[in-house]
């Protein structure tokens, strides 16, 4: 062996004596292991979307917002008031929905600053913001309402207290009278 040939020139060498075997065993195990978890990954996300169009459809087929369902009920109770600085509220009330809807419309626009806020207030002294606009027609509701005893319209600063301020556009108690409904009437 001085320099020499190999015994065996005219054999094909297989230099990695079959480690390329052992080898693609490997890296096909190794992605086999890779592709698992997004299988199962893909399963989850399939499921959660599935899950959140079955609430979506859900939702859809129970009727609208709270302000429709307040204000289309078989018992509703409408009264359209004007508000102080221009501009009305729509509220309606509905018992067998436990529900009440706030639409304001045609409201003067408002400094950026400003804003309308639409309050439910609670038979123990507690509120809630019903909606807020910031001049924009705007549409929301309330449910349950069994406890509502009134609702106040205000303008407030562009970040929403804690209450409602003591000067309002327009407040209404509540049952609403079935008398006055759907009749404008002056928010007192």
């Amino acid at each position: 062996m001085n320099g020499s040939h190999s015994q065996h020139h005219d054999e094909p060498q297989d230099e990695d004596l079959g480690l390329d075997l052992v080898s693609h065993v490997a890296s096909s195990s190794r992605a086999e292991r890779k592709t698992r978890p997004r299988r199962w990954i893909f399963a989850v996300v399939g499921v959660v979307i599935i899950a959140i169009l079955a609430l979506v459809i859900v939702s859809l087929l129970n009727g609208g917002t709270k302000a429709s369902k307040a204000s289309k009920a078989s018992d509703a109770v409408t009264e359209v008031v004007d508000l102080k600085s221009g501009g009305h509220a729509s509220l309606s009330s509905s018992k067998s929905e436990n529900a009440i809807g706030v639409e304001l419309t045609s409201l003067p626009q408002l400094e950026e600053s400003e804003q309308y806020v639409a309050w439910a207030i609670h038979e123990s002294g507690s509120v809630t913001v019903i909606t807020k606009t910031n001049g924009e027609d705007a549409s929301a509701g309330y449910s349950p309402a069994d406890d509502i005893i009134a609702i106040h319209i205000t303008v407030e600063s562009s970040n929403t207290p804690a209450a409602p301020s003591e000067d309002t556009e327009a407040s209404v108690d509540l049952p609403l009278n079935k008398d006055s409904s759907a009749e404008p009437s002056q928010g007192s």
